[in-house]
């Protein structure tokens, strides 16, 4: 029973930690009821299974805490996610467990911090990809904590997470003065760093940009009209506007790129910029391309009526793409939910497309693929802009969740974000992932930002997720380590 309570306080811990849900504070203790359990564990020689179900008994609740809105698109790839992911959080622990024999006692703890952020990045890099929770989205509604992400990125922040608890963890055993003033030392320094980064940027200009949030009902989306869209827009625009910003999937229907010019919502925006010449327009779409695939896409209309396309590259599982179809097409009615006319059916663009407005280049994230701040390494951009349908989720902490994510993308490239949801909020970050403006839920509207662009290129910018590269590779490191000994053993014993 005890074991079972500290299960239960950990997945509560984690959950309660989370941006909507509780406060950041707590991710700094969700890991030491689990690391009392694997102690306890340890010591006593009890099975490894044990030590599993009482691992996924937290993660579950983690996992269904944080992200039971998922479930309100489709109820079985939602029931899915959760479990997949929770086994794969529960697996890494009960690895390390295992294979901690060989650090010192009083290192072990790096075998866990190194595989944990392994875990997430390699989370971040296959067809079943989900990196909502990834540790260092925790402190996404304080960015002026973390401004120092501009270096090391999302995971960076998971680094800072798993340092404290394992430190904690290790000063509530030898209780030291030593080990405290070293805990104290990691929990303030980055804090320390963060408010002495200069956070003021060189601006090169600024343009005007017009945000519209339509409020459209993803559930039924045949109601709106282009139309409606070109009448909100039209509240804000001016002659001085250099871009309108739409949400995902914002034309209805499928979008033929061989006969782009001769689509009626097309000509449409066309129209608009006849009557305002400085005007160009990032609109979502479904798209097919001259080979009959469809994509989730991004298109911006030049202010010359030139037509540029981006293809979604990271699709949602289920939702957009099946993964893995030889292992999961059988079970393609289970997991999906209709998007546009498609279920599971969209084809992956390879790299986000800048696109060119004037001096200045637009980095276009639809959706998902702005969780994944790696994406946008080494692009030379002056402003990001999202856009997405959050209304899938309704009115839950997801799509607040989603919102303060994007103030992570704003920091670790120092560029301001642009942000049009059907609904949610919409809304305009600055480059140190402060809200200059937002939307509520459920609002018809159309706001306009004046956004200044710099030509910063931040550390992480050129480098990535390098820290979860430096782990994976001590990872391996670590294993191919353990299995040598192993073998030696086995000799040994022979």
């Amino acid at each position: 029973m005890r074991f079972l309570l500290l299960s239960i306080s950990s997945g509560l811990l984690f959950s309660f930690s989370w941006p909507e849900i509780g406060f950041f504070p707590l991710s700094f203790f969700a890991f030491l009821p689990l690391l009392f359990i694997e102690k306890e564990i340890d010591k006593y020689n009890h099975s490894n299974w044990r030590l599993f179900v009482l691992c996924f008994i937290s993660f579950i609740i983690f996992n269904v805490t944080t992200t039971y809105w998922v479930a309100y698109a489709t109820f079985s790839g939602g029931l899915l996610a959760f479990i997949f992911n929770s086994f794969l959080m529960s697996l890494c622990f009960v690895i390390f467990h295992k294979i901690k024999t060989i650090f010192p006692s009083n290192r072990w703890h790096i075998l866990l911090v190194l595989l944990w952020i392994s875990f997430e990045y390699l989370h971040l890099h296959w067809q079943l990809a989900w990196p909502w929770l990834t540790l260092g989205n925790v402190f996404a509604k304080f960015p002026e904590i973390i401004q120092w992400y501009e270096y090391t990125g999302v995971l960076g922040g998971s680094l800072w997470v798993l340092f404290i608890n394992v430190f904690i963890f290790n000063f509530i055993q030898n209780r030291n003065k030593s080990s405290f003033v070293f805990l104290l030392s990691i929990i303030l320094i980055p804090i320390i760093i963060s408010y002495l980064i200069n956070d003021q940027h060189k601006i090169s200009n600024k343009i005007e940009v017009v945000i519209v949030q339509p409020n459209i009902d993803s559930y039924n989306e045949s109601n709106f009209d282009i139309d409606q869209f070109l009448n909100i827009s039209k509240e804000k625009l001016t002659n001085n506007t250099h871009l309108l910003v739409s949400p995902e999937t914002m034309l209805q229907g499928v979008v033929n790129e061989k006969h782009i010019n001769t689509n009626r919502d097309i000509r449409k925006l066309l129209g608009l910029i006849d009557q305002y010449p400085n005007l160009n327009i990032l609109v979502g779409a479904v798209t097919q391309d001259v080979r009959g695939l469809k994509y989730n896409s991004a298109i911006f209309i030049g202010h010359d009526k030139d037509f540029f396309i981006h293809y979604k590259t990271k699709l949602v599982p289920g939702a957009e793409t099946i993964p893995y179809p030889s292992i999961f097409d059988r079970f393609k009615d289970f997991l999906s939910v209709e998007l546009a006319g498609s279920v599971g059916s969209y084809s992956r663009g390879k790299k986000i497309r800048e696109f060119k407005l004037s001096e200045h280049k637009i980095a276009p994230l639809i959706c998902y693929e702005s969780i994944f701040g790696d994406l946008l390494t080494q692009k030379d951009i002056s402003i990001i802009s999202i856009i997405t349908n959050d209304g899938w989720w309704r009115d839950t902490p997801g799509y607040k969740q989603h919102f303060h994510y994007a103030r992570l993308r704003a920091i670790e490239q120092r560029k301001p974000v642009v942000r049009s949801a059907n609904t949610g909020i919409s809304g305009f970050i600055d480059p140190n992932g402060n809200v200059i403006h937002s939307t509520k839920w459920d609002q018809e509207v159309s706001f306009a930002v004046s956004v200044s662009t710099n030509n910063v290129k931040t550390f992480y910018n050129r480098f990535g997720d390098y820290i979860g590269r430096i782990s994976c590779f001590l990872t391996v490191l670590l294993f191919c380590v353990y299995f040598v000994r192993i073998r030696i053993r086995s000799d040994y014993l022979k």
